[in-house]
């Protein structure tokens, strides 16, 4: 470590007195980082500048990556909580180097890091010089950068770590970074980053597919619904029209993929396997190469026409062999009284019921939502409106659209229409829903066109609407079919779950007795959020024992019944800034009836570390 310090040591005096430095003294990717800095131009002394777009830029530039956005949340939320500290935060960027959404805690938020990477920030090589967000860009790998391996002195007191997001037709979709103030390196770190970075990209690729064959594919079947897995898109023609990294990694040997027939990669004619694809089979299959893969078709809209394509129409019953057990084969659902309530939902679904679902944060709203959609069998896409995004001054437009720009209910027509936390919609937009959905059509707020909307529409919220006081023009029309979804503390398949969520990570996970008891005792006020982020973190702890119940002590935070808000926790207590910043976490926690999840999200923190705050 001295002599690599040491080498970084001259080459930056070189660098800031020369312009220059010695080839060989830093790894490859800084290297290449360096001397493209240089050709930009860049001063390796100037100041780092505060290089953000303007608010309408920003608001264009964060319409354009919703997806990445939706997405991205809940994975930022997971790696934050996997790897919270003092001085850490969690960032997604664009395509092109403009930060769209950031974790960070409040210690982070303090630094001048902090005031830099901050959404709307951009973080390109030939504006900022060497950063791991630039350098993956330009390569398409991940990236770290520590400390003075950057190319501008002022970023010198950061480390940061990059993996990019592809979205399976070539293109970059996206960046994850994690930086710190720490200048150790961090694999660990790195391998989280770019799990989830892989976890993002299949849940772009499976969402932007829904109306076409989406296929999972592995050596190993066990591994079958893991990030190590495969994925296929194929085209109504049956060509590949998108593949994952993993995918790319399975089939190397094929000189391309995008455009090739199904036929000309794999030995089986698609036809021979559909049926048994659509039945929700798992089949052995050897692509061209000799080499044998296990495959499933993954529960979408597009299957779940194949389904209907392949088997009877007597067999489409919720009990049947048919589309109902395709529809909630990709889930967990072991519980009798969830899988009791669910049985209806693929008949509420194709009888264009409206459906509203509620649960606290975590019990699965969207996946619910996603598959009324597959279940619905309609053309249109899946479109998500998040009622805690919409301020005032934004409904119109995103709503109705503006000049040569189609909005939310225009994009969704033909499709689902999905309400997320509906109730925190602003009074003017539920009344203007409420109207669309009554009439089906609304008029351009620019041009004064008349626009024919044929929505589904299924709504969410943290609680039942009835109790949230929504406008009842616009409850009225949401509570065709209610679906009330338990919170995880009173689920029976509490194991399932966890070693789903575990095996994710690891196949070969394990866990003793005593361990799954501890599992049962907590109470999981992070629902299946953070149960994923408990087992992701446990999976990649052991890698050959049985999980033990101390991990999971180390792991599970207790969070007491009572918190007193206006005082601070017994560790923060003697430091008065850090007595100051615990008051505001437990007055918020307050503020929100105990709810850790919707604190965390305003105060900008993860879960775990709002929970530190909780205890005495």
């Amino acid at each position: 470590m001295e002599v690599q310090t040491s080498a970084l040591t001259r080459a930056r005096h070189m660098l800031e007195s020369q312009g220059r430095f010695p080839g060989g003294a830093l790894p490859g990717d800084i290297t290449e980082s360096w001397l493209r800095s240089l050709s930009h131009g860049l001063d390796p002394l100037a100041r780092s500048h505060r290089l953000i777009l303007t608010e309408t830029e920003f608001t264009a530039t964060r319409q354009s990556h919703a997806d990445l956005i939706r997405f991205a949340r809940p994975e930022l939320e997971l790696l934050f909580d996997q790897i919270a500290g003092s001085n850490f935060m969690i960032a997604l960027g664009s395509p092109d180097g403009v930060v769209l959404d950031t974790l960070h805690d409040v210690q982070f938020a303090e630094t001048e890091a902090g005031a830099q990477v901050i959404p709307g920030s951009v973080w390109t090589e030939d504006l900022r010089g060497t950063n791991a967000m630039g350098v993956c860009i330009a390569t398409r790998r991940p990236a770290q950068v520590y400390g003075g391996e950057h190319f501008l002195r002022a970023h010198g007191d950061v480390s940061c770590i990059s993996a990019p997001i592809f979205d399976g037709s070539g293109g970059l979709a996206g960046v994850l970074d994690a930086s710190s103030m720490s200048a150790v390196r961090q694999q660990h770190t790195a391998a989280l980053v770019q799990m989830s970075a892989s976890s993002i990209e299949n849940s772009l690729i499976r969402a932007r597919h829904d109306r076409r064959v989406v296929l999972q594919f592995h050596p190993r079947p066990e591994y079958l619904g893991t990030l190590s897995m495969g994925m296929l898109v194929l085209d109504e023609d049956l060509t590949i029209h998108a593949v994952n990294r993993k995918g790319e990694m399975f089939l190397t040997g094929f000189p391309r993929l995008l455009g090739e027939s199904f036929e000309r990669i794999f030995e089986q004619p698609f036809a021979a396997i559909q049926r048994r694809l659509a039945e929700g089979e798992t089949l052995r299959i050897r692509d061209r190469m000799g080499s044998a893969v296990s495959v499933r078709c993954v529960a979408n809209r597009a299957s779940f026409a194949l389904a209907r394509a392949a088997v009877p129409v007597a067999d489409t019953v919720a009990e049947g062999p048919g589309p109902a057990r395709n529809l909630f084969r990709d889930v967990v659902i072991e519980d009798p009284a969830l899988w009791q309530r669910l049985q209806a939902l693929p008949d509420a679904a194709r009888r264009g019921l409206a459906v509203a679902i509620s649960g606290e944060t975590g019990t699965g709203k969207e996946i619910v939502a996603r598959l009324v959609h597959a279940a619905a069998g309609r053309k249109g896409p899946f479109v998500v409106l998040d009622g805690r995004l919409m301020a005032e001054g934004d409904v119109s437009r995103a709503c109705f659209g503006s000049a040569g720009t189609p909005g939310l209910l225009e994009q969704a027509a033909g499709g689902t229409l999905f309400l997320d936390e509906v109730t925190a919609l602003p009074l003017a937009a539920q009344a203007a829903l409420a109207g669309v959905l009554d009439l089906g059509e609304f008029r351009h707020p620019d041009t004064g066109a008349l626009i024919r909307v044929d929505l589904r529409v299924v709504s969410a919220s943290s609680d039942p609407l009835a109790a949230q006081g929504l406008l009842p023009a616009l409850r009225y029309r949401l509570e065709g079919f209610r679906l009330d979804l338990p919170p995880l503390r009173l689920r029976s398949d509490l194991e399932p779950l966890a070693l789903r969520f575990a095996r994710a990570t690891r196949a070969e996970f394990r866990m003793t007795p005593a361990a799954l008891a501890r599992l049962r005792a907590h109470d999981w006020p992070g629902n299946l959020h953070e149960l994923r982020a408990v087992m992701t973190q446990a999976a990649l702890i052991h890698a050959d024992d049985p999980c033990e119940a101390a991990d999971f002590d180390r792991l599970l935070p207790d969070l007491p019944a009572e918190c007193a808000p206006g005082s601070a926790c017994g560790q923060c207590a003697p430091v008065p800034w850090k007595a100051q910043q615990c008051q505001t976490i437990r007055e918020t926690v307050a503020r929100h009836d105990g709810n850790v999840s919707q604190a965390a999200r305003v105060l900008g923190m993860s879960r775990t570390t709002v929970y530190k705050h909780l205890t005495d």
